[in-house]
């Protein structure tokens, strides 16, 4: 298929915006349609749209004030805009005319992808009160525990209260229930104040099941399935007009709001046969902004599919991707459990060969889950272009109970895990609560409306996870969602205060390079079948790991000091059962 061209200029916004001239101005695609206008509720007025050779709609008046309600008509009837800035009386509401300024951190540059330690968190269950100004009230927790990029999981308008966001309806909307737009300012400006980086998580491969009816407008969907819906009509008739509403998208969190980069949602779910790919367009829009606005822009992708040129300059050009690898490995032989998605991991080997080579999956195995000869050689790629964790919200929040591995596996299982994610030369992630030894679950949960929606949930989380008689709890139940909110008095307990500062310590060595530097070169790694002790050599650690559950001996070379045990009964030269032990040298801080 030929190439789509587009120019990013004034003209580019759609929905409600201010033009050149200052005044309100309204763009809508819908190809094929034969008369819109605006309904100003308030007011009672309507603005007719008049429509260009692209299939896009428009008209202008003066400045409307923030909170000015309207409703667009298409055909007759009428809808919500589909790029609409606000909600405030829920996705199927009249939209709202927002002013959204932009994060103002003078002096702000970003995080480099090398220097990255990530935290992922869901706004409305990190805090008892689920809102981005409670949140960030939790920015100086954040900062003292020594991560520097906050990842945000979804902010767009979804149906009901509470949702993980992965429903999102409205890409441009953010979900009132977090707040405001300035309220959403202040955090990004409190994080940047405290040298913290935030990027969003974005969904762009499919809408949610309730509230999208951008179908009455142009042809936003295909018939190509993901696992959650109609696919995004990236190539398909009058797709042009669909890109330019997602890559509008994309610069708006970006650009209008201020974000520091995108974790774009399972992108192997983009189906795009153009040239240049969307993806590829995404991450070259992301480029244009930082290089402007002279801050970094990190652009991650969760692909899962073990394929290096999602991070090739001639690829897809992200920054980094998500690797499930070293996740499973570890889980698996931590855990013994070997179903979906541990199907085929669990063995010592893997553990070593997620920590050397970056993909146990890289096209010479079968894949067990997905059926397939899946994967790339991660060899040769760079250290940065990996986002690997102990757990996330998926690993977490994709199981029967929702477990957290310390809560089911125990304090020393936990905390080797997290050793080895921090010892690896890869970018780490960590999931709220993790740091101070959360034992809440953390569930799937939704408020849909529609009793279709509620009833297909609850079957298809049965579906998935059920077993033994025993049932995943009931995720449009609020009791399901207030169960997992964060338990922030277990961070003020004297155990959660040991985890605390057993993290810190090991979030800092990593910082400065000692543990686990990205520069895979200098990363040396050993294992011992025999003994299962792996050992991670760099020119300022030596980490030694015992995945047995038998204590084992080691014997420290010359010149390396005990600086770290996971487990109090471990010695420099006895390791405890599951333990792990970090020496230093005299050039380590």
């Amino acid at each position: 298929m030929p190439a789509t061209l587009v120019t990013w200029g004034p003209m580019a916004a759609v929905g409600h915006h201010v033009d050149a001239q200052g005044r309100s101005a309204f763009c809508v695609f819908a190809p094929r349609k034969h008369s819109l206008a605006v309904r100003l509720l308030e007011r009672g007025e309507r603005l007719v749209l008049n429509p260009d050779d692209s299939g896009h709609w428009h008209a202008s008046t003066a400045r409307l004030p923030h909170g000015t309600l309207y409703l667009i008509e298409v055909d007759g009837g009428t809808l919500p805009d589909p790029a609409s800035r606000g909600q405030p009386q829920g996705v199927h509401g009249p939209s709202m005319v927002c002013d959204i300024e932009p994060a103002l951190s003078p002096g702000w540059r970003g995080v480099a992808i090398a220097d990255a330690i990530l935290y992922e968190l869901h706004i409305g269950s990190f805090t008892p009160e689920g809102t981005l100004a409670a949140a960030a009230r939790k920015l100086p927790h954040l900062r003292a525990l020594g991560v520097n990029v906050l990842e945000l999981m979804p902010l767009a308008a979804f149906p009901g209260e509470r949702n993980w966001g992965y429903d999102g309806v409205y890409p441009f909307a953010l979900h009132p229930a977090y707040g405001e737009w300035r309220d959403l300012r202040a955090f990004l400006e409190a994080a940047h104040a405290q040298g913290l980086a935030v990027i969003l998580d974005l969904v762009c491969n499919h809408f949610g099941p309730e509230g999208h009816h951008g179908g009455a407008f142009a042809p936003y969907t295909q018939h190509a399935k993901t696992p959650w819906g109609a696919a995004v009509n990236f190539d398909g008739p009058d797709s042009h007009g669909v890109r330019r509403f997602f890559l509008e998208n994309l610069r708006h969190w970006l650009q209008d709001v201020g974000f520091d980069g995108l974790r774009m949602d399972a992108v192997s779910q983009v189906f795009d046969r153009s040239t240049p790919h969307f993806l590829r367009e995404c991450t070259e829009l992301a480029r244009r902004i930082g290089r402007k606005q002279g801050r970094e822009v990190l652009m991650i992708a969760e692909h899962l599919r073990n394929d290096r040129q999602v991070t090739s300059p001639a690829g897809y050009g992200f920054d980094a991707q998500w690797n499930d690898d070293l996740h499973h490995a570890l889980f698996a032989r931590l855990t013994g459990e070997r179903g979906r998605p541990y199907a085929g991991f669990g063995t010592f080997d893997d553990v070593l060969r997620a920590l050397r080579e970056a993909f146990v999956l890289d096209g010479t195995r079968f894949d067990r889950v997905h059926r397939c000869f899946l994967g790339s050689d991660g060899r040769h790629t760079a250290g940065h272009e990996h986002v690997v964790y102990l757990q996330n919200h998926d690993q977490v929040g994709n199981r029967l109970h929702g477990d957290r591995l310390i809560a089911s596996h125990g304090r020393q299982r936990a905390l080797l895990g997290i050793t080895a994610v921090m010892a690896s030369p890869y970018v780490p992630l960590l999931f709220m609560g993790e740091e101070h030894g959360e034992t809440a679950p953390f569930f799937f949960f939704e408020d849909f409306t529609a009793p279709k929606e509620i009833a297909g949930c609850r079957a298809g989380r049965r579906a998935g996870l059920a077993r033994g008689g025993a049932e995943p709890p009931d995720p449009h139940a609020r009791a399901t969602f207030l169960a997992s909110k964060l338990q922030w008095q277990r961070a003020a307990s004297s155990e959660g205060q040991r985890l605390l500062a057993h993290y810190r310590t090991l979030i800092a060595w990593k910082r400065c390079g000692a543990l686990g530097p990205r520069q895979r070169e200098q990363v040396h790694i050993e294992g011992d079948a025999a003994t299962q002790l792996i050992t991670v050599r760099t020119p300022r650690t030596l980490t030694v790991m015992n995945f047995s559950a038998r204590p084992r001996r080691f014997a420290p070379p010359p010149g390396w000091t005990l600086r770290l045990a996971s487990d109090e009964r471990s010695t420099a030269t006895s390791l405890q059962a599951h333990a792990a032990l970090v020496f230093g040298n005299v050039t380590l801080p």
